[in-house]
């Protein structure tokens, strides 16, 4: 076969196979309309076994030289024990099935949707990833396209970026783990973001003036915000409380596993004044819902009102937490007692002695936020000058 020859093919009614005779299996399809598509043809087994057929592509775009190279590479690959053929409609699937946008959404149903932050997760994925590469087959994604993304969402917010990165390396590596794909193009890659752990503690004036400040805002915000500074439990735990979690002769407050952050039933004893802020609410869905039924979801605009009513800045609900470890240890409250009550994944209890530790302090934790209420109690009785709002001090 040479190029002249080809060129002189004539055309058919149907398609036609001009076979070289120099490379058995190797050829050229005419199709009616003149088109000169370069083929081989080899069989999976011995004689008589079946055929398969390995388009190597057009004439023109493609020359006889390279197209006789191709198609010695393809017998190679066969006499190895492979199957060209196949191999080649595998990698065109891959180019139409796992493309970015799927997997991501096939994840987000899979994966994220039994983790807590799910929402906030798939929003993230949604947001920064698939109007980049939403179309892209993930074959095509590599370690260059991983991290020009994370960087342009870096430029916008570095702590942005650094999540990005943490979450697509969950993604890649639950695609390595459903044989998506081999190795994950994340892996190795890290920011320059450090993450630096907060310390804030509120003193106890604080803490006062906080609580009576909360105490002049509207349900549900006030209400959160005290409860909060009595339970030492996490923010979406309270606001998502339900009476039908609350055993009022025991006066108890049973999280449910699915709602904590590590998975675990949590119980916690209501003090007096735990009891007094939630007694009258025990009805509807929440105990803490807004005018309209659900649940408090708008914290910023109430936060700054907090704020300027009690004159403390600088701080988060989230520290309320922190506060309470702190101002436990400071009345005597051992810290695994106040990391049963916060519900901490180890606490100080670790290791092999938190697997034989099973114990869970359920009469300390009790004493515990008895005294811690008592105590919260008598700190804003002593900031109190009748119903004005004495400042504290810095």
């Amino acid at each position: 076969m040479t190029k002249s020859a080809i060129d002189g093919f004539a055309v058919a009614e149907r398609d036609t196979v001009y076979w070289d005779q120099g490379l058995p299996g190797f050829g050229v399809k005419m199709t009616p309309r003149g088109r000169k598509v370069f083929i081989v043809m080899y069989r999976l087994g011995g004689a008589g076994s079946r055929l398969r057929k390995y388009t190597i592509g057009p004439y023109g775009r493609i020359t006889l030289p390279m197209a006789r190279a191709q198609a010695q590479k393809i017998f190679a690959a066969r006499l190895g024990g492979r199957d060209p053929a196949e191999e080649k409609h595998q990698a065109r699937r891959r180019l139409v099935v796992d493309q970015v946008e799927d997997l991501v959404e096939t994840f987000i149903r899979e994966r994220l949707s039994k983790v807590r932050t799910a929402r906030t997760l798939s929003n993230r994925l949604r947001r920064d990833l698939i109007p980049y590469w939403g179309a892209k087959s993930i074959h095509d994604v590599k370690k260059r396209d991983v991290i020009d993304l994370v960087s342009k969402i870096s430029e916008r917010n570095s702590h942005a970026g650094h999540r990005l990165l943490k979450l697509l390396k969950t993604f890649f590596r639950w695609c390595v783990g459903r044989a998506v794909i081999e190795v994950s193009p994340a892996e190795g890659l890290s920011t320059d973001y450090r993450e630096v752990s907060r310390d804030r503690v509120l003193n106890d004036n604080e803490l006062a003036a906080v609580i009576i400040a909360a105490r002049r805002m509207p349900w549900p915000y006030g209400g959160i915000v005290e409860f909060l500074a009595l339970t030492g439990q996490r923010r979406e735990e309270v606001v998502q409380a339900s009476p039908g979690e609350i055993d009022a002769e025991a006066r108890t407050w049973c999280i449910a596993a699915h709602r904590t952050k590590n998975g675990k039933a949590h119980i916690v004893h209501l003090s007096v004044p735990a009891w007094a802020v939630i007694s009258k609410h025990l009805s509807g869905k929440y105990i803490f819902p807004t005018s309209t039924g659900h649940r408090c979801q708008a914290y910023s605009q109430s936060k700054r009102l907090l704020d300027e009513l009690s004159g403390i800045r600088g701080w988060r609900l989230h520290d309320l937490r922190r506060t309470i470890v702190s101002g436990m240890a400071r009345t005597g409250i051992p810290p695994h007692v106040a990391d049963k009550i916060l519900n901490h994944q180890s606490g100080t209890i670790s290791g092999v002695a938190a697997v034989y530790q099973r114990h869970d302090f359920l009469t300390e934790r009790k004493d515990a936020l008895d005294r811690w209420g008592a105590h919260v109690t008598e700190l804003v009785r002593n900031l109190r000058a009748g119903d004005q709002l004495i400042r504290p001090n810095a």
